[in-house]
């Protein structure tokens, strides 16, 4: 059974070390990385995976996140070199199986066609330096997106041919009959790392967003508006409500907002 993973990527050189580890550790056999223009020194960090053959690397030009165009493209290039299951992935996305990799849970699957996957945020404490799993080992126990709507799942899928991944990655299109699992798999996710890193995020995405003249103003919503919400005002609200003091943290702990999430923080320490 060959797992590919689908990765899209830009200034992401904080969390890309740790996502591509942490996937090839759990049983992926290939990467198919597209780079959105980075700058940083995230095309040094995937490079050594190429050399190695577990990571196909393809720069993407265009300014206008057409996420679904290009995810859809790395979907049929995995299926093109052999794939059997394909996880599409954000650098702050971390999958993981209960009580077992997730090369041999997807090895377990013969009825289902697509599987879904519920992610859980994990909390920003100030950023002191060290590296993000270290420090962010807490999470909401109810996850919400920017605007406070609940948070959507993620997809993988059998590979196929002629398949569309939704903007988002929160569906996909194309099979003749789709049967979807909503899956006991988890997604550790770390969209709020640092304020300089979230507002750099925002920053590219809103104005990528403002690029594509194809894509309805409904998509991507969340990304507009804070982009225009830092354009007007030079800040965002969600920063000051989600990077959180040690203080404000032992109260979340105490009335049960957060819980204690050592799982990823643990796998990677123990890899050295």
């Amino acid at each position: 059974m060959a797992l590919f993973m689908t990765l899209l990527v830009r200034d992401e050189e904080d969390i890309l070390e740790a996502n591509l580890s942490y996937h090839l550790a759990q049983g992926v056999d290939h990467v198919i990385v597209t780079d959105n223009l980075s700058v940083d020194r995230s095309p040094d960090i995937i490079q050594p995976y190429v050399d190695q053959g577990v990571a196909t690397y393809i720069r993407e030009t265009d300014d206008t996140y057409s996420q679904s165009r290009w995810v859809s493209r790395m979907a049929a290039m995995a299926h093109e070199a052999g794939a059997d299951w394909v996880i599409h992935c954000d650098a702050d996305e971390f999958w993981m199986a209960p009580e077992t990799s997730l090369k041999k849970w997807f090895a377990r699957q013969w009825w289902h066609n697509i599987i879904s996957a519920n992610r859980h945020d994990f909390i920003c404490l100030e950023d002191d330096g060290s590296p993000f799993w270290q420090r962010m080992v807490y999470r909401k126990s109810s996850s919400t997106n920017p605007l406070g709507l609940p948070l959507p799942p993620k997809v993988a899928h059998r590979a196929n041919s002629g398949l569309t991944v939704a903007q988002g990655n929160h569906a996909v299109s194309g099979f003749l009959w789709p049967r979807i699992q909503m899956s006991n798999l988890e997604i550790l996710h770390f969209p709020l790392r640092s304020r300089e890193q979230y507002i750099h995020k925002i920053e590219n995405g809103g104005r990528a967003y403002t690029n594509n003249t194809e894509l309805d103003h409904s998509v991507g919503n969340t990304w507009r508006k804070q982009y225009t919400e830092l354009q007007e005002t030079g800040t965002l609200t969600f920063l000051e409500n989600n990077i959180v003091s040690v203080e404000a943290l032992q109260s979340q702990l105490a009335d049960g907002a957060a819980l204690v999430d050592k799982r990823l923080a643990t796998f990677l320490e123990g890899r050295g």
